[in-house]
């Protein structure tokens, strides 16, 4: 299983969708065990859904990307 510091090194990935099946695997049993990653998961996750979809902002979808691949960026270069 992933410690939580192999956790953040790959999540980026798992949320884009790229993360090999075997990364995601074990992603996924991490998740089964640990809260505090899921915390982690889930508000990240639901950040760049409401910056990705929310018709409160009132940004063109050519300067979302770039904020979303800046978040992403950031995401995968956490270490701990």
């Amino acid at each position: 299983m992933f410690s939580c510091a192999e956790f953040l090194s790959e999540f980026g990935d798992y949320l884009d969708g790229c993360a090999s099946p075997e990364v995601k695997e074990c992603i996924e049993e991490h998740l089964r065990e640990c809260k505090s990653c899921q915390v982690i998961i889930d508000s990240t996750a639901k950040t760049i859904r409401i910056v990705t979809e929310s018709e409160t902002f009132t940004l063109p979808a050519d300067q979302i990307e770039p904020i979303v691949d800046g978040v992403m960026s950031r995401i995968r270069g956490l270490k701990t």
